[in-house]
């Protein structure tokens, strides 16, 4: 079995922090002002060779406009660079923060559960039967149900191959077998099907709404 990835993203941060998320990056990325340049951390740990990548993997997630846009998936030890970097309150509540994050991390990976679904498309066709049945599911889909059904007029897509597109970008930034088990923990019950994993997770959700909107600005045949 493949090891699971433990990150957070540094949109995760932001909200952890409740700060922008461009000064997160600008703390990691350096920044210029008044024609002086301030290193960042990644710059300082690529420029003494310390493997920047070992706490910070560049990454992209598309925003509610659909633009793409930069973010980077931080490991726990990322997140302790940071800590440091922020001093007082700010810096004691994120520390409290990541740190229950990493470990709630732990404890679903370690916690033995049920094999999951495996077939996609399997997925995928039984949630098309259960939105047929239950009008009133989630949440996200409520909102953006007419999103899709242009989406998928617009690209001649089925239901079924627009939530396997979906499901792909956002194993790009998540790991979706993670993120079950954190849904699990929070609702007590294992999600009826993958999607559902967006009612679950802001941070899912918005990543999905900014894909969606994305292919709103694409012309067909994608």
């Amino acid at each position: 079995m493949a090891q699971i990835e433990q990150t957070i993203t540094t949109l995760e941060i932001a909200e952890m922090m409740e700060m922008r998320h461009d000064r997160v990056l600008r703390k990691l990325e350096g920044q210029d002002v008044r024609g002086k340049h301030t290193a960042g951390i990644i710059e300082i740990l690529t420029h003494h060779n310390l493997g920047a990548s070992d706490y910070f993997i560049p990454s992209t997630y598309k925003d509610e406009s659909g633009k793409e846009n930069k973010c980077y998936k931080v490991t726990k030890l990322g997140c302790d660079f940071l800590a440091n970097k922020f001093n007082g309150e700010k810096g004691i509540v994120f520390t409290a923060r990541y740190v229950k994050r990493f470990t709630d991390m732990e404890k679903a990976i370690k916690k033995p559960q049920a094999a999951l679904p495996k077939n996609d498309d399997l997925f995928a066709d039984c949630y098309i039967a259960k939105q047929q049945l239950d009008a009133s599911r989630g949440a996200w889909f409520r909102k953006n149900n007419w999103k899709l059904k242009i989406i998928m007029e617009q690209f001649g897509w089925t239901r079924k191959f627009l939530y396997h597109k979906i499901l792909v970008e956002l194993s790009d930034i998540y790991d979706l077998e993670l993120e079950e088990k954190f849904y699990v923990q929070r609702f007590g019950y294992r999600p009826e099907y993958k999607l559902d994993l967006l009612d679950g997770s802001k941070s899912l959700a918005r990543l999905a709404t900014g894909y969606i909107n994305y292919l709103l600005t694409e012309e067909g045949d994608y």
